[in-house]
């Protein structure tokens, strides 16, 4: 049930793409220099969203509902954030 080694080592997978990206974004230049920035950034948006819904799962099998229905709520605040930056 408390897998958090798995999601460590996720994380910590996604630390060292991010920062290989970052350096192809600083370095690399021309479209695939962009490419490597961009993807740094989506990565870097994406790793905690991954680990708020790992840990939102993590506590529904656990039956930890404040938690669980906190972060359920921290995700809807980001989801809706999201969504009003693409529209604006």
């Amino acid at each position: 049930m408390n897998d958090l080694n798995t999601l460590s080592k996720i994380l910590m997978v996604a630390l060292v793409i991010t920062f290989a990206c970052a350096l192809g974004g600083a370095f690399i230049p021309g479209t695939v220099g962009q490419w490597s920035g961009t993807a740094c950034i989506i990565i870097l948006i994406a790793a905690p969203v991954l680990r708020v819904t790992w840990l939102v799962v993590d506590w529904t099998r656990a039956r930890d509902v404040k938690f669980a229905l906190l972060g359920c709520a921290l995700l809807v605040v980001l989801a809706t954030s999201g969504a009003i930056a693409l529209l604006r």
